[in-house]
């Protein structure tokens, strides 16, 4: 008995030191200074973006080494000068208003640098040092130089302590929120840049070269969402929503919008972007994301946010179809919705007119079926009729303002019209714009939404944007 009360207690000790060793593994990743991308001219590769950087006090670890530096000031051209590196000096002047406003980082007349003495010539950061051994630090930036003096740019890590600071001075936006919405905060400036120091704490790998954001009223007491825009050297950029403790403890993460290319022509071409392409979150903080396939596919997936702060994926319901697409194990969710590319496809196109509130809305309309499908997931029965046009709109002004509007779309409705009667609809944002609050007219294959100050239409898919072909 004593001898498995000992084995015991060897294997707690061992599994004790294993999670010390990853917790300080995971810390002294999160330390570490990160480069900085995005600024031209500078020298970023393989190597460089790998090295372990950590300043404190007096010593300077690099890759496992340590060694001891001096802090000593000098005016910033004779730094150069000194240093045979004058070239870069009146490179980086000329890129002086760019490092300011996107990295905040400021080239003054003097400037702090960071003396090494000959026990670094034997580290490969000898390599990156100015010929005098000397590295410049400018606040929380190093500057670090290669072997004909481009400059690498290295940022310190910034946690909860400074993120609050921070925090407070985000715009606030309210729920229900959506994709149409991020783009309107974007396009009106709406969202405030956050300092690349705070990559490490968010997870954001160093690629990131600049990051916005905006903050949601709290949830609760105890957690705080807020949305972050991270740009990319690539050009590209994300979306995310980030949960953080009443004291900003980062509880979790979820990519919301990201896409590269499109499923016809590739990036820039003429088909749909693949990724994940769409995304609203409603009064109550669920949320939903849908991610589109090389394949046309799309995969939708609902998200709760827990109290202990997670973004919990919960089973997605339709009624739409009785059948779906196959999955795949390796790349789709067990709880989301998986449409066909026909299925994903089969959806009204706008056509005309202008009803922002109805953009964020998937139509589909199956005039067979008569049901029309909302948003892949609710099914609702419809009707269709014809009918004397003065009678339906039983308004002169109206009848004549409608006559004229249908004339653009060749169409005449001077006599008679094709209409549609939506059942159990009354609780959707579109039955407000709806005649009698359930009805639309419905001739050509397009559907027309019309009232006296509006005029919307939304046509059928055509053969080629149903089907997918490779």
């Amino acid at each position: 008995m004593k001898t498995i009360k000992l084995t015991f207690i060897l294997f707690l000790l061992v599994l004790s030191l294993i999670v010390s060793s990853a917790t300080a593994d995971e810390k002294k990743m999160l330390d570490n200074w990160g480069i900085i991308y995005g600024i031209s001219d500078t020298l970023i590769n393989e190597t460089t973006v790998d090295f372990d950087i950590k300043l404190l006090g007096n010593k300077f670890y690099f890759n496992n080494q340590s060694f001891l530096i001096k802090r000593n000031t000098m005016p910033a051209k004779d730094f150069f000068i000194n240093n045979n590196i004058e070239e870069t000096y009146f490179d980086l002047k000329k890129q002086r208003q760019l490092l300011e406003y996107n990295y905040n980082i400021k080239l003054n007349d003097s400037i702090t640098y960071l003396q090494f003495d000959k026990n670094i010539d034997n580290s490969l950061l000898k390599q990156y040092v100015t010929q005098n051994r000397q590295v410049i630090l400018l606040d929380d930036i190093l500057l670090l130089f290669g072997k004909n003096g481009e400059p690498v740019f290295y940022s310190k890590p910034y946690f909860e302590k400074e993120f609050i600071k921070e925090v407070s001075q985000l715009s606030i936006i309210n729920v229900p929120f959506n994709a149409e919405d991020a783009y309107i905060l974007y396009r009106d400036e709406v969202l405030k840049k956050l300092s690349i120091h705070y990559k490490n704490f968010l997870g954001i790998p160093w690629q990131g070269v600049y990051l916005s954001g905006a903050r949601f009223s709290p949830i609760s007491p105890d957690l705080n969402l807020i949305f972050i825009d991270v740009f990319w050297d690539s050009g590209e950029a994300d979306s995310f929503l980030y949960l953080f403790s009443s004291d900003y403890k980062l509880l979790d993460k979820l990519l919301i919008f990201s896409y590269r290319t499109t499923t016809r022509g590739g990036p820039g071409g003429d088909g749909q972007p693949v990724g994940y392409h769409y995304f609203t979150i409603d009064k109550n903080y669920s949320i939903e994301r849908q991610q589109r396939f090389e394949d046309e596919t799309i995969e939708i997936q609902h998200f709760q946010i827990t109290k202990e702060g997670k973004f919990q994926e919960i089973p997605v319901t339709s009624n739409c179809y009785s059948k779906w697409a196959t999955k795949d194990p390796n790349k789709h969710s067990p709880r989301s919705l998986l449409l066909t590319s026909k299925q994903a496809n089969n959806y009204l196109r706008f056509e005309g007119g202008q009803l922002e509130e109805l953009d964020s809305a998937t139509l589909t309309l199956n005039a067979n079926e008569k049901k029309l499908c909302v948003n892949y997931q609710q099914v609702y029965p419809v009707n269709f009729g014809k009918t004397n046009s003065k009678q339906f709109f039983d308004n002169e002004a109206l009848y004549q303002q409608q006559v004229e509007n249908f004339k653009k779309y060749h169409i005449d409705i001077s006599n008679e019209l094709e209409y549609v009667t939506f059942e159990n609809i009354d609780e959707l944002p579109i039955a407000k714009f709806l005649l009698n609050g359930n009805q639309a007219i419905y001739m050509n294959n397009t559907l027309f939404i019309v009232g006296k100050d509006y005029f919307v239409a939304y046509r059928q898919p055509t053969k080629e944007e149903l089907v997918y072909t490779q």
